[in-house]
């Protein structure tokens, strides 16, 4: 067992008959609309934000929209998921490839705890006043990414619902 952050033990072995993998594409109609990360917005309009003035956002101080930024769940339409027994590869669409090994790991400037909480993966990254809590459940065909934001003093949460393709 890993002793996570905030008290959260984390076993670094996958559960047995637990795996991830495959192609997931997003439900929308299921999942929670994606929030404005303005500094001080709470709308949840769903708008196209432009890679410029998602840098000035981060400019600007808002923690959320730099959180927006680098964790791509927040905004992928399809992830493409290959779990080992020891780590698991995410490709994000849009987005970049991304690496989560159990354990405790140095990535950027995150610290990332990564294991297993019965049968859901448990990704918890912190970083100076940023906190990031990513939770990965399948149920059947459905993979349920549960994310909780914390910064600028607020929290953020938000459920995406993804569909098994194939």
């Amino acid at each position: 067992m890993l002793a996570g952050c905030a008290g959260v033990d984390l076993a670094t072995v996958n559960p047995p008959g637990v795996n991830l993998s495959g192609t997931w594409l997003v439900d929308f109609s299921a999942s929670d609309p994606l929030p404005n990360l303005q500094p001080g917005s709470r709308s949840t309009d769903r708008k196209p934000v432009s890679p410029g003035r998602e840098a000035m956002r981060m400019l600007n101080g808002s923690g959320l929209a730099f959180i927006a930024h680098d964790f791509h769940v927040v905004k992928a339409d399809k992830i493409i998921i290959e779990q080992n027994p020891d780590s698991m590869g995410i490709r994000y669409q849009p987005g970049v490839y991304r690496d989560v090994s159990w354990g405790e790991k140095q990535r950027g400037l995150w610290d990332v705890h990564a294991g297993w909480e019965d049968n859901t993966l448990v990704i918890i990254s912190t970083a100076k006043n940023l906190r990031v809590e990513e939770r990965l459940r399948r149920e059947g065909r459905q993979l349920m990414v549960d994310i909780l934001m914390e910064a600028d003093g607020e929290k953020v949460a938000l459920r995406r619902i993804f569909k098994r393709r194939g």
